[in-house]
């Protein structure tokens, strides 16, 4: 068993590729709704990797992780 990965290291959660969208999820997997939904327990934390094309979990990493765009904190100043 791998330790969960500590704050700031590359995870899924945190990564570009990794869409935070339960509609995307849903639109993308044609069937999803006959165990479900995007919405309900049959997909958990899961969501879908746009790089791999696949579901991943939050805590997972890969070698093609790339770093979401922080907002800027000057704007709004």
């Amino acid at each position: 068993m791998s330790a969960r990965p500590s704050a700031g290291e590359p995870e899924c959660g945190r990564c570009r590729h990794w869409a935070d969208d339960r509609a995307l999820l849903e639109a993308r997997i044609a069937g999803l709704a006959s165990f479900g939904s995007a919405y309900g327990a049959s997909v958990g934390d899961g969501r879908l990797c746009l790089h791999h094309d696949r579901l991943t979990m939050p805590h997972d990493r890969c070698i093609a992780f790339a770093a979401r765009a922080r907002p800027d904190a000057s704007q709004g100043e």
